[in-house]
């Protein structure tokens, strides 16, 4: 059998929701069948979830193989707390097994657009997608680049609020990614700023990455470890935005419902340490933006 063009891999943790996961396995399912190339899933249980769904070409990796993993790392001081799990974690995990050319990090709640009429269930008549693999595939093949990111909307609501704060986030990264990675005492504090809910890049520079033995996602973080790794990556050459490429992220719990300004100024100044300097400030703390 041929090696897949994409290898997609993402890591689940306490997720309790059937019809998410099955409208998410869905969509990838079709995403991947319009595209006509092969892809691969590997999906990393990192425990207290539900049986997940299975498509073609899956591999699921068990939370007893996730848990051997995370002992790893402690009993060779790569991480300080036995305690400690992070998405990084499960990501670097899941990259052992991948095959494809491109390796795309993918959370467990995010769509792919598939370029037909069924986004019309996550997005307006003001945002035209194409199928995602097929844009990040072109992207790859025409142009320079180590790695691409997509263009953000809402999964969970047409609302201008949400629609705007992923607007913004998106106007953030594209900026970003006008500028060359700048160092400050070893912490690349400018360059190119990628959200983690999806990202795509070289599979030959993610194994670049392992040398320390871990992965491209710095383990000991599960705030701004995105960024990290994307301003690592602006080392290796161009990260690309892709505004073709539609990624569909949940927002219930993480954006206000309408325009609050005093709300988006707290979340603001409370995560610009982490933006700034990604990896000093927020080892071994949660991602919460609860108030």
């Amino acid at each position: 059998m041929s090696k897949p063009v994409f290898t997609v891999v993402t890591t689940a943790k306490n997720e309790k929701d059937r019809g998410i996961l099955e409208e998410t396995f869905e969509n990838w399912e079709l995403a991947t069948r319009l595209f006509g190339k092969r892809v691969e899933f590997v999906v990393v249980d990192a425990g207290g979830n539900i049986e997940l769904p299975s498509i073609d070409s899956t591999r699921i990796v068990p939370s007893e193989e996730y848990e051997r993993y995370k002992k790893e790392l402690y009993c060779s001081k790569i991480i300080k707390h036995e305690w400690w799990d992070s998405p990084s974690i499960g990501r670097n995990l899941g990259l052992r097994y991948a095959k494809g050319w491109i390796v795309a990090f993918q959370d467990i709640d995010t769509l792919f657009s598939t370029g037909t009429d069924l986004d019309r269930e996550y997005v307006t008549k003001l945002d035209v997608y194409e199928n995602w693999f097929k844009v990040m595939y072109r992207a790859f093949r025409r142009k320079n680049i180590v790695a691409a990111t997509s263009s953000l909307r809402p999964r969970d609501s047409k609302k201008i609020g949400r629609r705007f704060a992923a607007m913004g986030l998106n106007t953030l990264t594209r900026v970003s990614l006008k500028f060359p990675p700048i160092s400050v005492q070893d912490t690349i504090v400018v360059g190119a700023s990628v959200p983690g809910c999806s990202i795509a890049l070289l599979r030959d520079i993610a194994v670049k990455l392992t040398s320390d033995g871990t992965g491209p996602f710095d383990p000991e973080l599960a705030i701004a470890e995105d960024y990290k790794l994307s301003r690592t990556l602006g080392m290796y050459g161009k990260v690309s935005y892709e505004k073709k490429a539609g990624i569909f992220v949940r927002t219930l719990s993480r954006i206000s419902g309408g325009f609050d300004i005093t709300k988006s100024l707290f979340y603001a100044l409370k995560w610009a340490p982490h933006y700034l300097f990604p990896g000093r400030y927020c080892k071994y703390q949660k991602h919460t933006l609860s108030m």
